[in-house]
């Protein structure tokens, strides 16, 4: 095909979001919210079985650390491997708290170590699975996240 291995993985990428975009039937706010429930419940209880059945078979996980965070490089494909991976970034630590919130208006869910804001999770939801997560890790990009807010300051 005269392109490297990357261009080619990238393109399989962009084939299957396209694919899921066009089978996927939107979700009311209620829907995508009882999901979030459901994957915060089976990521606190690690219970690989639920959290891989709220997943579509072909699930795939983007792990946004940029070059400040170690994470994942590529995609994460399939619910078993998406389910591994989740569970291994939430495992269970001392102070690790993990919190549904609106994210980029969607119910989402916010991982913490401590008081500070570690991951931001949000959910695309195709066919009454999830079809893709998306793991925000980068510290500059959860400033935001992590600045106390004040009672005069706009929200």
């Amino acid at each position: 095909m005269g392109r490297t291995e990357p261009e080619c993985a990238e393109l399989v990428d962009r084939a299957r979001h396209g694919l899921r975009a066009q089978r996927s039937h939107p979700t009311t706010a209620e829907q995508h919210e009882t999901f979030a429930r459901a994957v915060r419940q089976a990521c606190l209880t690690e219970d690989a079985g639920l959290l891989a059945s709220l997943l579509c078979p072909d699930a795939t996980a983007f792990f946004d650390g940029g070059a400040k965070v170690r994470a994942l490089v590529r995609p994460v494909h399939g619910n078993r491997q998406v389910t591994h991976s989740l569970l291994t970034l939430l495992a269970r630590r001392p102070r690790t708290t993990l919190t549904i919130q609106s994210v980029n208006g969607r119910t989402g869910l916010v991982a913490r170590y401590g008081r500070q804001v570690a991951a931001v999770i949000s959910l695309d939801i195709a066919d009454q699975h999830i079809a893709q997560v998306w793991v925000m890790l980068i510290p500059d990009k959860l400033h935001s996240w992590n600045q106390p807010t004040t009672p005069n300051s706009p929200t």
